[in-house]
């Protein structure tokens, strides 16, 4: 397919009209950090975080790369374990496992569902995973009035070749709906749960030019942000590769999220289905910080915040015939 044809430029200078129609705040989702504070911050400045109105979710990894503690300790500032409440929410990535024992964030889910009015937002680190989503809709149709689940995987569950690994880890996705390794939610499945599905992990510059089988076949990408979506996945990859590796030609740097809201509003437009013509013809809802160079000023936030929060969530495991399970 002509890649001209699948790309996205919307400038994301939005941020004051989606405020003006959301005072009482918004919801964003932010791709890997990998240590890049002052990125961040940018990030932050740039839709005019407002920590005591708005819920910043963040994908994971946090390490690799950057300077992990000054950024842990800014995250700390404004870090909530109640996703109810306004703040930083925060999952585990594949790199998290690296900070122990110095930073233990053992304690951190690695996926929260929210229910929006028109879609579910599942968010995780690398992608979905069919036996996973099945069992978090059963869960979450138990608690109709419910807005916000997480859950923490046993380290069972993601081992290598564990039936959840790519939840955490993934090569170049192979989520394709026509791939051999294809573990993704059916298309139909997806649909049936209004399920929207916002992962990083895997850089945007290894995609872009190449048609993979693996990951999506019908990709949107953002030119200026630095990130896709792909249309029979129904996922949102913001993984815009601050890590800096750079594959493709791709030469970028930088973080970026997506609103909420903006997806809510251009659903609401779109006879309630998320879909690319949709999403090409909908006002901006992807926001995006270039790199800056971190300094080595402080961030003063107590890293017991993280290290020592205890967010409600639950247990994903295996039963003895090694199946996926909610713990009881």
């Amino acid at each position: 397919m002509d890649i001209n044809k699948r790309i996205v430029v919307k400038d994301d200078d939005n941020i004051d009209a989606l405020r003006s129609r959301y005072p009482d705040g918004l919801r964003f989702v932010v791709g890997d950090t990998h240590g890049e504070v002052a990125t961040l911050q940018a990030l932050m400045e740039k839709i005019k975080f407002d920590p005591e109105k708005d819920h910043i979710y963040f994908v994971g990894d946090y390490n690799a790369g950057g300077y992990v503690q000054q950024l842990l300790r800014y995250m700390a500032t404004y870090y909530e374990a109640d996703c109810d409440a306004a703040g930083f929410h925060m999952i585990r990535g594949n790199h998290e496992r690296e900070l122990n024992p110095t930073y233990t964030l053992e304690n951190l889910p690695d996926i929260i569902v929210i229910r929006g009015k028109l879609l579910n937002y599942y968010i995780v680190h690398a992608g979905m995973v069919s036996k996973a989503f099945e069992l978090i809709n059963k869960d979450m149709a138990k608690n109709p009035q419910q807005a916000v689940f997480s859950y923490k995987l046993d380290d069972v569950c993601v081992q290598y070749d564990a039936p959840l690994r790519q939840i955490m880890w993934s090569r170049n996705g192979l989520y394709s709906q026509k791939s051999y390794w294809h573990s993704w939610p059916d298309e139909a499945e997806l649909l049936k749960n209004r399920a929207c599905i916002i992962h990083g992990h895997s850089p945007y510059c290894f995609f872009k030019h190449e048609d993979y089988l693996s990951y999506g076949d019908e990709n949107l990408f953002w030119q200026k942000q630095h990130i896709f979506f792909s249309e029979d996945l129904q996922s949102f990859n913001i993984d815009s590769n601050v890590k800096g590796r750079f594959q493709n030609g791709e030469g970028y740097r930088g973080i970026s999220c997506v609103c909420l809201e903006g997806i809510e509003e251009l659903v609401a437009k779109n006879d309630g289905w998320l879909t690319s013509e949709g999403v090409k013809n909908a006002e901006n809802f992807v926001f995006s910080a270039d790199y800056v160079y971190n300094s080595f000023t402080s961030c003063c936030g107590d890293l017991g915040e993280i290290t020592g929060a205890r967010p409600d969530m639950k247990l994903i495991t295996l039963d003895a015939g090694g199946n996926p399970v909610i713990a009881e």
